[in-house]
């Protein structure tokens, strides 16, 4: 299957760089692991979220699986 990466990297130094990506796998969470391994950026990964679809990204559906960093995950309300 293929599935829409959105992925987030850490301010650097001021902002964080997004990137768009297609991948596939057999699961969400088979392209999340693979795409966290592979991620390749200066300032490291900040979140990352994988959906069905680029259309279902931009409709704002729920992820079908994320990743956050420790850091991300200190900004999650609860």
């Amino acid at each position: 299957m293929e599935f829409f990466i959105v992925a987030n990297s850490k301010a650097a130094p001021i902002v964080s760089d997004t990137s768009h990506f297609f991948a596939e796998g057999e699961t969400a969470a088979a392209v999340r692991d693979l795409a966290v391994a592979e991620y390749d950026h200066p300032a490291g990964l900040y979140a990352l979220n994988v959906y069905a679809s680029a259309d279902a990204y931009h409709k704002k559906q729920d992820p079908l699986a994320v990743w956050r960093s420790p850091e991300a995950m200190k900004q999650v309300v609860r």
